[in-house]
């Protein structure tokens, strides 16, 4: 296990540095992310060509892309392998390493039609995110030690896609911490950051409810919210 978090590792995980917002970037994570759902309309992509696709972008958009699936109900079947790729690259992060994905996930393929509904979940909240990300609470992403708690939170929502929680929105709260995690480690936006703590939290408040409570607890938490 690295004793610190290797700046190398880092860059290429956040590259290019500049915000989604930055007037050097030839366009818009979004346009490049519409892009690449045009160009991949009516044809099969494993997780390694999406990969190789987004490696401009960094680790980071890839992980966001990896939680995507789990903000749509009905996108089955990913949970596991998405799950594990997730756990794997956040640990990787949180140890200061450059994550990277085992095979069994990088042949994994999608069909056209999960495609467009990944890359439609994302471009919808790419989107979002770009009309309010920006640099502030830089801190929160600043050094090794915040950034290894980014990868361990990461790797924690990983854990709730990994197992088979047969529990109503149970992959959502996860699969939103880690959308938000990413996204403000690539914009140096602490405020998104929090917000990925928030959810993350939230996600294991509500797994506990389920645990001690069973359908009571549920039903409290769905008078409460």
């Amino acid at each position: 296990m690295a004793s610190g978090l290797d700046s190398g590792a880092i860059s290429v995980l956040t590259a290019p540095q500049s915000s989604l917002r930055s007037m050097t970037e030839p366009s818009r994570l979004s346009e490049e992310l519409q892009r690449l759902q045009a160009q991949t309309e009516n044809r099969s992509l494993s997780i390694g060509e999406i990969e190789t696709r987004l490696a401009e972008r960094g680790f980071a958009l890839l992980m966001m892309l990896l939680a995507a699936p789990f903000v749509i109900p009905s996108v089955p079947g990913l949970s596991t392998p998405f799950g594990a790729a997730l756990i794997l690259m956040g640990g990787q992060l949180a140890c200061g390493r450059k994550p990277w994905l085992p095979a069994f996930v990088l042949r994994r393929e999608l069909s056209p039609e999960t495609l467009r509904k990944i890359l439609g979940a994302l471009i919808k909240v790419v989107q979002r995110m770009e009309r309010l990300a920006k640099p502030r609470f830089v801190f929160m992403q600043r050094g090794p030690a915040m950034t290894s708690l980014i990868g361990a939170a990461i790797a924690s929502g990983g854990i709730f896609l990994f197992l088979p929680i047969m529990v109503p929105v149970m992959n959502t709260l996860p699969s939103l911490s880690i959308l938000l995690l990413t996204a403000g480690l690539m914009e140096s936006d602490g405020a998104l950051i929090l917000a990925g703590y928030f959810f993350g939290i939230a996600g294991w408040i509500y797994f506990g409810a389920w645990l001690l409570l069973g359908k009571a607890g549920f039903d409290w938490l769905h008078r409460l919210f």
